[in-house]
């Protein structure tokens, strides 16, 4: 997910609504457990509240308060968060050492630094290596560039090459950024690789919402498969289900399972016990067909991930009954891969957003609202949570209040924590 106006004539809103209608039908759901039911807590689970790659512009214009502590620096933003149950340290990291995107910062510099606050406050760190130069989500998927790797050469230009020239090169940078990231003397418990995934990664992608931007422009890797760069978005949802998943199956995810599984190569060769999730966006989380499609096609390509990853951002479309399919799509991919689903993004606005992103459409019982906010998370987690099927959750930038975002932001636009800061610690105590 990003913040800045997409490049296109089709808006990110239009896309995720399109695309959600056409993933499939609402399904029945059982009820969220009311206040003071107990289950017993399986597992731990990942309170995946972090600073984000928006927190230093945040803070070049406003602190951060609880009402107890206030931070001014990233360090005292993350202790914050640890003081409301946060239980690791989280970064995106492009390809490029300094990535810079608008009020966001991904590069691998600012991704060390985040390493090196996680040891400093005994937490583990989760990378998240998003295998583009800068950004990447659903809506684009860029090629990385390796120019800040002297030991990474290219054969020519990333999406002239073939899959099994690509191989190795992904194997190598898993190799150099892993050994990077460890150096710090940070834990990594979870490597994430991509963003946002089912339709492309790496530059390996169909034309999709967005085929320019300021420094990039849509090239197909036709030496890959033609086919995908004659593919677009539109087109895809015009097929059937099944015709949509056969055509992904076919031309597309064999090429990205290959290249998760050559990334993920190269850090075992750092770390032999690596552990690796990877997620797909809103649309997969309204497709148990597609879902499970997906992380089928990922093992077969030699791909094992041991948390199945999503996005879910329920009020970006106002098609059936988004939480049920969440939850089936959610307890579906568990029991069938035996392995749990990790809310790589989550965010339930707290007030009515404006353009970019003007999702609105609120779910039943939980207003566009503080309080709405807080009760949405704090019940997804009392029913996923201990024996349910999620291992955590990623409130995706809590403390970027400053802009469009603020409203699934944790905080007002003058930086003083809302409710739902502290949703995810008591939908624990539900669990």
């Amino acid at each position: 997910m990003t913040h800045h106006t997409p490049h296109a004539r089709v808006t990110r809103r239009t896309f995720l609504t399109t695309a959600t209608a056409a993933a499939g039908l609402a399904l029945a759901t059982p009820a969220l457990p009311a206040a003071g039911e107990t289950s017993h807590q399986a597992r731990p689970f990942r309170t995946a509240l972090s600073v984000s790659p928006f927190t230093e512009a945040v803070l070049a214009r406003t602190p951060l308060t609880d009402g107890i502590r206030t931070a001014r620096t990233a360090e005292a933003v993350q202790r914050l968060f640890v003081a409301h149950g946060a239980t690791e340290v989280y970064a995106r990291i492009a390809t490029r050492r300094v990535a810079v995107d608008n009020d966001a910062q991904h590069g691998l510099d600012r991704g060390l630094e985040r390493a090196r606050l996680a040891r400093r406050l005994g937490l583990p760190f989760n990378p998240e290596l998003g295998l583009w130069a800068v950004y990447g989500d659903i809506a684009y998927q860029p090629e990385p560039d390796f120019s800040d790797y002297p030991g990474i050469t290219l054969p020519g230009p990333w999406t002239s090459l073939t899959i099994e020239q690509m191989l190795p090169i992904l194997y190598r940078y898993g190799v150099t950024v892993a050994a990077k990231i460890l150096a710090t003397g940070a834990t990594v418990r979870v490597w994430d690789l991509g963003n946002e995934i089912e339709f492309g990664m790496a530059g390996v992608a169909i034309r999709s919402l967005v085929t320019q931007t300021a420094d990039w422009t849509y090239s197909p890797p036709d030496a890959v498969d033609p086919a995908i760069g004659q593919m677009d978005f539109a087109t895809l949802f015009t097929l059937s289900e099944t015709d949509r998943i056969a055509w992904l199956r076919t031309h597309l995810w064999p090429h990205v399972g290959r290249m998760l599984a050559a990334t993920a190569a190269g850090i075992r060769t750092v770390q032999p016990g690596a552990r690796f999730s990877s997620h797909t966006s809103t649309i997969g989380a309204a497709s148990p067909n597609l879902s499970v499609a997906f992380w089928q096609a990922m093992r077969a390509a030699g791909y094992q991930a041991s948390e199945l990853g999503t996005s879910f951002y329920p009020t970006s479309n106002d098609h059936g009954d988004r939480l049920a399919l969440f939850k089936d799509v959610t307890t579906t991919l568990s029991s069938t891969f035996g392995k749990p689903v990790f809310v790589a993004e989550l965010g339930y606005p707290s007030a009515a957003m404006s353009a970019p992103y003007p999702w609105n459409s609120a779910l039943p019982g939980y207003p566009i609202s503080p309080q709405g906010e807080h009760d949405f998370v704090r019940d997804v987690v009392a029913w996923g949570a201990g024996d349910g099927p999620l291992s955590g959750v990623r409130p995706w930038a809590p403390d970027y209040c400053v802009g469009g975002w603020q409203p699934m932001s944790h905080f007002t636009s003058s930086g003083v924590a809302e409710p739902v800061i502290d949703a995810i610690a008591e939908g624990l105590l539900l669990a």
